[in-house]
């Protein structure tokens, strides 16, 4: 009898182990990893830290920032796509990790691997130039880069990633002919466009409004609407390029088949994260806006993004190097 009741006990923990916290209302037993496919420090980064807490508080359990770095965050995505579907394993990333393979090999299927949660926050993204740039506006750049006489080159931290799609899209919107260098992440693209070495990029807001008027000049943004943090600043599509609207987001995903009541429990703790109101004035000093989808709605974003992203990659025979 005791063995059977013991391997009973056993076989009860093994489910409930591969099916995680199991309600709502349940809280998870053991660490929870938020993986994060860049180095510490980064704008991806800093939003995973500023959540952490709060999701921890509503979970009940300690969340830990787990980065791993590399091939543009496909390291990282790779280590959640093969993760247990059980709670205990989230990814933060942006899109292009989740939507493309333009950062092959990788070891998991996009349109497949993950299941989205919610996006966390969304922002434009800002054309910067060095701050002594001959640039004044977008259409003087937009003009240069139409002129074959001149190279025009812009920085991106990798193939794939958000701000090379971004700038790609730019380039064929614009008819422009402005040449792309890949970096490994931003820190290296930035200080190039500052020294000079680059003429323009596109950067996400933390790195753009902290270096405004201190080694970079903003030209433009690429929302619909001008940023309530720079309402001076005019959008790219007022400037030449109409119907321009990129927009930078950074989402939240569990490996897929993870259970639906495990995954509302993880929206429902970064729900928590984003109504607290310390958070939400920290994001909106960073420029971005904190999001809360339902999973069918953030599915949806994700799935219209794969399918641009395929075309754009297909139609600019867009390269891994």
């Amino acid at each position: 009898m005791k063995r059977v009741v013991t391997t009973t006990l056993l076989a009860a923990a093994l489910l409930v182990n591969a099916h995680g916290f199991a309600s709502c209302e349940e809280s998870p037993s053991r660490i929870v990893k938020l993986v994060v496919g860049a180095p510490a420090g980064g704008g991806i980064d800093i939003v995973a830290r500023l959540i952490e807490p709060v999701m921890s508080q509503s979970l009940g359990q300690k969340i830990i920032v787990d980065n791993r770095p590399g091939a543009n965050q496909s390291i990282g995505a790779g280590f959640v796509a093969h993760s247990p579907p059980d709670g205990y394993t989230m990814l933060i990333s942006t899109s292009g990790p989740v939507t493309n393979a333009l950062s092959a090999p990788v070891s998991y299927d996009p349109a497949t691997a993950f299941q989205p949660i919610s996006r966390v926050m969304t922002s434009p993204f800002f054309l910067v130039v060095p701050e002594k740039s001959k640039f004044k506006t977008v259409g003087d750049l937009i003009a240069a880069g139409k002129d074959p006489s001149q190279v025009i080159r812009y920085g991106h931290p990798g193939p794939g990633t958000a701000t090379h799609l971004a700038t790609a899209l730019l380039n064929k919107v614009a008819g422009t002919n402005f040449v792309g260098i890949p970096y490994r992440g931003s820190a290296g693209q930035i200080q190039d466009t500052i020294s000079g070495e680059l003429q323009f990029g596109l950067l996400a807001a933390p790195d753009a409004l902290s270096r405004r008027n201190d080694g970079l000049r903003i030209l433009g943004v690429s929302g619909a609407t001008r940023s309530v943090l720079a309402p001076d600043i005019p959008t790219i599509a007022e400037q030449g390029v109409p119907g321009y609207d990129v927009a930078l987001w950074h989402g939240l995903f569990a490996p897929s088949q993870t259970p639906r009541p495990v995954v509302e429990r993880l929206r429902a703790a970064l729900g928590s994260a984003q109504k607290d109101e310390g958070n939400r004035a920290r994001f909106l000093a960073l420029g971005m806006e904190p999001v809360l989808d339902t999973p069918e709605e953030f599915s949806a974003i994700v799935k219209t993004q794969q399918e641009k992203d395929s075309a754009l990659v297909k139609e600019l025979d867009l390269k891994t190097q």
